[in-house]
């Protein structure tokens, strides 16, 4: 990314000493290679790790798109690290190293021409042995097609035996001096690594491409040998604080959360789910008793065909069966409602990660198994200032032992780069309608096709699935890996709102049906009843499917702009809807158990519980008021945009007040009339703190890298002091 606040001759300054991917790969190669062909597989202890100083070093100036996710401590104390964050850390060594033997060599050139022949003469000599017996080994290895195409053997077959042993022997003395090379190197890395940070377009375009060429290799079956290595160091890390059971890749475990298979039923007292009455069964409501709700709920299973909701009276023992053509939030109300209700949802297959063999028998498989978080923005400040704060509260649920939230990518929708570049990991692609650049009537309507964009790079697959988030979300705890399905399945959360066979939705719906079948992505037997009740955010899948899904879900959004019906009916929500309609052409099946089951999103105060949700939506935007009228709390992200200290270009942000504290005789109420329940008000309150977390979080009034208002004007404007 263009950093606007350097000189030209500081940015030349800068590219001077950025790394040149490709040599660094050959360099990694060549001692990587070594390792393998050596045979060695070492067993490295705690004691053996590195040095945590090193790594804490490494964490403080190491910029966002270099290292995204950076280690916590105790993640540095056991020197267990995502494989691509050592590979990077390694590359910047090995340019420092290369760096400081060239100036070794001229210091001792200058020193022979001022006349100390037999010191210098001896160190040159010195120097030029080591590098010629380095190009030896070099010629040794296999070329760069050889390594690409997987075609040479990772056993070295003339290798004596003896000299193997002898290797063996020395293992311990060379992971010594590994590490002792990385604590003495620590200051030095770190000015090297600070001269890399003056560049952000540099470092952040090597860095990708040096990153691709890794995973083609490994794709080669290249790192195969090292990963086992590795591995194994893994295997003894499993009692460390972050993402115990994690393998270099970024693998997650989900035994860790010991998780049990959802009930089926999800069974919610005081509780009252809408629908029509089961028509086919033989008896329902007082003619079908029942004893206890589980029993209510195993009657409507075995009738699954004609009831997919439940009803239970506890006094009467009434049981009544529902259907429902369109998944209604449940009535939930412990003052009023007696009832124990639930839904019944498919069953969640669960992915399985598996390796499979790829070209000339080389070992492949998918992305490592983790969850990669990614939302959109056209940078304006209203998206900018919630993405600051959902960022700070992603990392913090990331650091949870076994989080399977290893990656964040900020997909930029915009002409040029806006403030937070250095702050948070971004992926800029050129929008369809650079209009919006400045805000324009509809700001999401570049989203869809960005993301089909961003499918198709590297970046995207980091992890073998993606959250498609928002910036108006509050992580409170880490998603579990459960919601990490199979191909063809994703995790979403059921959206009221969205019916697309719904009477006053099915001009817009026919609409974007047509268009389908005049493309050809509209399935044969499809219905629009097929069409699901989600939504892009938050949604859980498959990488593979994201890239699926983004082409056609781009080409309906493209079509909804030009087509006023859509415009009309659908609204703020159509690009909702069209990807839905995506979802349903390429067959891909939406599982979004119901508030308080859903495991990703819950949104106060429509929602009053928690559950099993792992982040917070606050669109809603609550004011409470007593029974006087008078207003005593507000929690209103739309009036943020206007703050003191916020400008056309950026919103400061300040923590907020909390709710006030419960009271069953101040008659709350929010701005809709609805009563404010105790439970309600505890989980706006957790809200309010985690957002005031978030900001506490931040790494300064202003964004990482600017001190004032005017360099981060001067950043979004293009221009320069």
């Amino acid at each position: 990314m263009t950093d606007y606040r350097k000189t030209p001759e500081a940015l030349e300054a800068a590219r001077d000493a950025a790394v040149n991917e490709r040599e660094l790969l050959r360099q990694l190669a060549d001692q990587r290679q070594r390792r393998t062909r050596s045979g060695l597989r070492r067993q490295r202890d705690h004691a053996n790790a590195m040095d945590p100083a090193y790594l804490r070093r490494i964490q403080d100036f190491v910029p966002a798109h270099l290292l995204d996710n950076a280690p916590d401590e105790a993640l540095m104390a056991a020197g267990d690290l995502d494989i691509e964050d050592v590979m990077v850390m390694e590359a910047l060594y090995l340019s420092l190293q290369e760096q400081e033997q060239r100036e070794q060599r001229e210091r001792a050139q200058r020193r022979l021409a001022d006349g100390e022949d037999t010191e210098v003469a001896a160190a040159i000599a010195q120097v030029e042995a080591a590098e010629r017996e380095r190009q030896e080994e070099k010629d040794a290895l296999p070329t760069a097609e050889d390594i690409e195409g997987g075609n040479f053997d990772y056993d070295e077959e003339g290798e004596d035996e003896e000299k193997e042993e002898e290797e063996d022997d020395d293992d311990e003395e060379d992971d010594a001096d590994d590490n002792e090379r990385d604590r003495v190197s620590a200051d030095a890395a770190v000015e090297a690594i600070t001269a890399l940070r003056t560049s952000s377009t540099a470092s952040r375009h090597s860095t990708d491409q040096y990153l691709e060429d890794i995973r083609r290799l490994r794709v080669a079956g290249y790192d195969e040998n090292i990963d086992d290595d590795d591995g194994e160091e893994e295997e003894e890390d499993d009692d460390d604080d972050r993402g115990a059971g994690s393998s270099d890749e970024g693998d997650i475990d989900p035994s860790l959360y010991d998780e049990e298979d959802e009930d089926e039923c999800h069974e919610s007292p005081n509780t009252e789910y809408w629908g029509e009455l089961s028509k086919g069964v033989l008896a329902n409501g007082n003619a079908n008793k029942a004893e206890t709700a589980r029993a209510c709920c195993e009657s409507c299973k075995k009738n699954d065909v004609v009831c997919n909701a439940w009803v239970w009276d506890p006094s009467s023992r009434a049981c009544w069966m529902k259907k429902t053509t369109a998944y209604q939030p449940p009535a939930y109300d412990p003052a009023k409602i007696t009832f124990t209700s639930g839904a019944l949802h498919p069953a969640q297959p669960r992915y399985a990660p598996a390796k499979s063999k790829g070209v000339n028998g080389a070992s492949s498989r998918d992305p490592p198994f983790c969850l990669h978080t990614m939302i959109t923005s056209n940078g304006q400040p209203y998206m900018n200032w919630q993405t600051r704060v959902f960022y700070q509260t992603w990392r913090e649920a990331a650091s949870a032992r076994g989080s399977p939230l290893r990656h964040f990518t900020r997909v930029l929708h915009r002409t040029r780069d806006d403030e937070l570049v250095n702050e948070i990991h971004t992926v800029r692609i050129d929008p369809t309608h650079p209009e919006c650049d400045n805000g324009c009537d509809y700001a999401v309507k570049d989203r869809a096709r960005a993301i089909a964009e961003w499918t198709k790079l590297p970046d995207a697959r980091r992890c073998s699935h993606v959250l498609m988030a928002e910036t108006d979300y509050l992580f409170v705890r880490s998603p579990p890996p459960g919601v990490l399905l199979e191909k063809g399945h994703s995790y979403g959360f059921m959206f009221g709102y969205i019916i697309p066979w719904h009477a006053d939705a099915m001009p817009a719906s026919r609409e974007f049906t047509q268009f389908m079948q005049r493309e050809g992505t509209w399935r044969e037997g499809l219905k629009i009843e097929d069409v699901p009740q989600s939504g892009n955010a938050p949604q859980v899948m498959h990488v593979d499917d994201l890239a699926r899904v983004a082409p056609t879900w781009a080409d309906l959004v493209e079509f909804g702009e030009d087509n006023a019906v859509i415009k009309k009916v659908f609204g703020w929500v159509r690009d909702m809807y069209a990807f839905d309609f995506a979802l349903a052409s390429v067959g891909i099946e939406v599982h979004y158990p119901p508030v308080p089951f859903n495991k990703l999103m819950v949104q106060p105060p429509a929602d009053v519980r928690l559950g099993a949700a792992s982040f917070m939506h606050y669109t809603w935007s609550p004011i409470l008021s007593d029974k006087t009228g008078a207003t005593r709390w507000r929690f209103d992200k739309r009036s943020f945009r206007g703050a003191a200290g916020s400008s056309p270009h950026f919103v400061a942000l300040e923590e907020q007040p909390l709710p006030p504290s419960w009271d069953p005789d101040a008659g709350y109420k929010l701005q809709a009339g609805e009563t404010v329940t105790e439970e309600g008000l505890a989980l706006m309150t957790m809200m309010a703190k985690a957002f005031n977390g978030g900001v506490r979080a931040l790494p300064g009034k202003f964004p990482e890298g600017y001190d004032s208002l005017a360099d981060v004007v001067n950043a979004r404007t293009g221009t320069r002091r």
